[in-house]
């Protein structure tokens, strides 16, 4: 096996069925979604007790409130009165006070879900089906990491910190909880949810699918396994030509020109990951000398940023260094429904939830930056009905969409009988299936 596989197995065919069998889609309502982790919210959406945000997944929803001033002052419950089943509410993220009210019949909740009120509870008086303490709202597990609060509805699920016990170690050092959001986008696609997954937990598609600005052909990005989760890293490769700003295309003559190149690139068209700080740390190294060293190249741009950033009033991490930087690679998955991709100047997040039907996904998208206390921007969510709807907004992100309908059609035809994946650069796609497999018991 190719040494750069780091373990990957060789099951490599992903059957058609996969993507297309009803029972598939019941078989991850029942066995997957309930049963695994997922990231429901900012920490920094809860600042205040009464705070909350509703998560939803498939028909399940999801109230994450915050109940105290402590930083575990989080509870996580069934957003649903248990007196005839009405949610308790259809906001997105709002204020409680001391109880949460059900508009229907006005039964009230505390916080944590216990039955305060009722009117007219005489009238239950004598019946066994009604008692107070039984008649608490469900809670669901809780947790918090990288500034996320995760939810997982199943009480026996093993902890967070066990579930994410091989994807730590590497991403704490970027001291993810401090990063705050740039901007929130939201696309409800047409796609199935595993079609989205796919695309971005592989650099492979690179080459084809990213040509507006670098030529990545002759870049290679391996994938590891990470216990459940993957990720993949740029390998070394040749300088990359990229587009002049007059549209002819160019070879760098030195890394420094090459790596300029690069960063411009993602600062321009995707503003997430190379953002301000990074993209003026870079621009520094255009007074090294033409045969400065790659190492020492990326090492002094490692101290630009980090001046960069302490111009702004941030620090990072004492324990951030250059061998925990170029640890982390590229971009995570964590299993079912996470990707990002962590820099030194920030992260770019998503999230991808099944809609309401087969061929619809609900696929969040943050960029994250690094911001001195009080200089964090205010975002508000933006929604998108469709990539055409989106066009416009990210330049880099458009290329990858242009994808995304079109195999969604495709792994549906009968002339496809299922993806043969690339055992070196797509062994997270690979690995996401049999991970499927495990949790849905196929």
């Amino acid at each position: 096996m190719n040494e750069l596989t780091g373990g990957i197995k060789a099951d490599i065919f992903i059957p058609a069925s996969e993507y297309r069998d009803p029972e598939q889609d019941r078989r991850e309502a029942e066995l997957l979604w309930p049963r695994t982790w997922q990231m429901a919210c900012r920490e920094s959406d809860l600042k205040a007790k009464g705070d909350y945000v509703v998560y939803d997944i498939l028909d399940e929803s999801i109230l994450v409130i915050r109940t105290g001033d402590g930083a575990d002052d989080i509870h996580a419950m069934y957003n649903v009165c248990q007196h005839r089943g009405r949610k308790l509410t259809e906001r997105t993220k709002g204020k409680f006070g001391n109880d949460i009210a059900c508009r229907f019949h006005g039964w009230r909740f505390g916080l944590t879900g216990e039955l305060k009120h009722v009117p007219f509870e005489t009238d239950w008086d004598g019946c066994a089906a009604f008692n107070k303490a039984e008649l608490t709202i469900p809670a669901v597990q809780v947790a918090r990491w990288g500034g996320w609060v995760w939810i997982n509805q199943d009480a026996n699920a093993i902890p967070l910190a066990e579930w994410l016990k091989d994807v730590s170690p590497v991403l704490e050092p970027f001291d993810l909880a401090a990063m705050r959001p740039l901007w929130w986008k939201t696309i409800i696609a047409d796609v199935n949810w595993k079609i989205i997954v796919e695309a971005f937990c592989e650099g492979y598609h690179s080459g084809e699918t990213h040509i507006s600005g670098i030529n990545y052909r002759e870049a290679p990005m391996p994938t590891q396994i990470v216990g459940e989760h993957g990720m993949f890293y740029n390998a070394p490769a040749p300088f990359t030509e990229y587009k002049t700003e007059k549209g002819s295309w160019t070879t760098p003559k030195t890394f420094v020109e090459h790596f300029w190149a690069n960063q411009k690139h993602l600062f321009t068209t995707l503003g997430a990951i190379t953002l301000e700080p990074g993209m003026k740390a870079t621009e520094r190294l255009l007074d090294l000398p033409d045969d400065t060293p790659p190492e020492q190249t990326l090492a002094l741009f490692f101290d630009y940023q980090l001046d960069e950033l302490a111009k702004r009033g941030v620090t990072l991490p004492s324990s951030m260094n250059m061998e925990k930087w170029f640890a982390a690679g590229t971009d995570w998955h964590i299993f079912p429904n996470s990707i990002f991709l962590p820099s030194l100047d920030g992260a770019l997040w998503y999230r991808i939830r099944p809609g309401k039907h087969h061929d619809q996904a609900v696929f969040d998208i943050w960029s994250f930056g690094r911001f001195a206390p009080g200089a964090e921007p205010v975002v508000e969510q933006e929604i998108y009905h469709g990539f055409e709807a989106f066009k416009g907004n990210c330049e880099f992100l458009e290329e990858d969409f242009l994808n995304m309908e079109a195999v969604n059609q495709g792994v549906k035809s009968r002339g496809f009988k299922g993806a043969v994946t690339n055992p070196v650069q797509e062994g997270t796609v690979a690995h996401f299936h049999r991970k499927l497999r495990e949790w849905c018991g196929a």
